[in-house]
């Protein structure tokens, strides 16, 4: 019996608590043992996300695909973006989050070194061209952030 709006018990709040940890908040009521319409619009979002048939129903497709997701030693959030501002000749690991996060969008700033050079600033420059709200600078900020992270969740 797949589990639906109006269920309740352990076994929903296991549910729920693993829908928490994947990712999709539940911030209204928490995991509470009730089936209620927050689980069921995480639970749909969850299956959108994981290419799941959307219905909101907790069987066991959407069952095996949670489990999957919570044993995979993948972070959630395979992108993390660090905040602030990164221009060139800025060094270190951020960079690199950046870098990779271009790659992933087809911006390909052909190393994922760490450094921000010519190539990461034309990346960025690129991908900044894409929208008429950011300037074309090559220098990632907390708009351009914004704008990567929309781009990654709609991957996802």
């Amino acid at each position: 019996m797949p589990l639906d709006i109006g269920d309740e018990g352990q076994f929903v709040k296991e549910v729920q608590q693993d829908l928490i940890k994947a990712g999709f908040s539940l911030p209204i009521y928490g995991a509470d043992g009730i089936y209620g319409a927050e689980t069921q619009r995480a639970v749909m979002k969850f299956q959108k996300k994981y290419g799941l048939t959307v219905d909101g129903l907790v069987g066991p497709q959407t069952l095996d695909k949670l489990k999957e997701v919570l044993n995979t030693s993948d972070p959630i959030n395979e992108f993390p973006l660090p905040d602030g501002i990164l221009k060139r000749g800025d060094e270190g690991a951020e960079v690199k989050q950046v870098q990779r996060a271009l790659k992933r969008l087809n911006f390909d700033p052909k190393y994922i070194d760490g450094i921000y050079g010519p190539l990461t600033e034309d990346a960025v420059r690129r991908f900044q061209s894409m929208y008429a709200a950011l300037d074309n600078d090559g220098i990632y900020g907390p708009n351009t952030r914004r704008y990567i992270q929309m781009e990654l969740d709609d991957l996802g």
